[in-house]
């Protein structure tokens, strides 16, 4: 079955209903190989049954709704599993929602006069390091980095940091594999500020930098990491793209940077240590994404059930039960 055609998206909608099932059938069978690779070499991480089965189940059935008013094609509903550190659906879900979310917390704050930027930190790696020993090292430089800031804000600080120019910064840590040089956890950041920042050309072609930025992001690294990057970003548009929020907002792991194996050892690495992807300070400080509404399905809806024998979704023939 077509599941276009028995859909029938505006063109721009196919797009993103085509984009959205894509995905869902990528998250599907990764979980497939995923599940049995950690009962083998993880068991620790699945031992709650109940974890197991709404990681397995995650998104078999999705259900998506034409509005009237616009005639868009949405997702509404799904039986996903929230485990975003490995599930693609759910953190790409996860994303859209905190983006969505933040950028009508802009509008509301009257934030978007302000002047945005995305910085990028990274700490000095190489292939054989552990994931472990560079995210306790990228956490320390992090919470350094907290504590400049935090304190800065204060009257009686004679040294300011290049980070208390800032009104307010969300952070999230992101993981991705670099080849030949290795995991690569580093930091992203989004700040605004009513002040315009120098940006200058770095060392390298695409990356550009602050001069206060490179001395401080030294100094807390101890000198053993400098890479960096600062860019102006434009934040009235493009939202879900990466010239606009979506850079900070997008889920924590590059899933196609990861093998299974190393997505795996991310896993294990965060339920030993638990460690706290995003953040927030000054005015974003206490900022959260909230709860979503619960939605209830209806005939009315098209719901699509994922088929373990064909490895696709098709339309639930819901109609015959009512």
């Amino acid at each position: 079955m077509n599941i276009i055609t028995t859909v029938s998206p505006s063109k721009t909608q196919r797009k993103v209903f085509t984009s959205t099932i894509e995905k869902f059938k990528k998250s599907q069978l990764l979980k497939e190989r995923l599940i049995p690779y950690l009962e083998t070499h993880y068991p620790n991480l699945l031992k709650n049954p109940i974890r197991k089965q709404r990681i397995r189940e995650c998104c078999n059935m999705v259900a998506f709704r034409r509005y009237l008013e616009t005639g868009d094609v949405q997702l509404v509903s799904s039986n996903f599993c929230k485990y975003d550190r490995i599930c693609i659906a759910c953190a790409t879900k996860r994303a859209m929602r905190m983006i969505k979310k933040f950028s009508e917390w802009m509008a509301q704050n009257n934030l978007y006069e302000k002047k945005w930027y995305y910085i990028v930190l990274t700490i000095s790696h190489k292939q054989g390091d552990k994931l472990s020993d560079l995210m306790d090292r990228l956490m320390l430089y992090k919470e350094r980095l907290a504590r400049a800031y935090r304190n800065s804000k204060r009257d009686n600080q004679p040294n300011k940091s290049f980070f208390s120019k800032f009104d307010g910064m969300v952070t999230s840590i992101e993981i991705a594999h670099k080849g030949k040089n290795g995991r690569h956890p580093h930091i992203n950041i989004l700040a605004c500020s009513d002040k315009d920042i120098l940006i200058e050309k770095g060392k390298y072609w695409r990356w550009e930098t602050n001069h206060d930025l490179l001395n401080e992001r030294k100094a807390i690294t101890d000198g053993t990491s400098y890479i960096h990057n600062i860019r102006h970003i434009e934040v009235k548009k493009d939202h879900f793209s990466r010239s606009g929020i979506g850079e900070v907002f997008k889920y924590a792991i590059k899933f196609s940077d990861l093998t299974m194996e190393q997505l795996a050892e991310v896993m294990s690495v965060q339920a030993k240590n638990q460690y706290r992807f995003f953040a927030t300070y000054g005015i974003f400080r206490g900022w959260e994404v909230g709860k979503g509404s619960k939605y209830e399905w209806s005939w009315k809806d098209w719901v699509f059930l994922y088929d373990n024998t064909s490895k696709n979704y098709s339309l639930l023939e819901m109609q015959k039960k009512h």
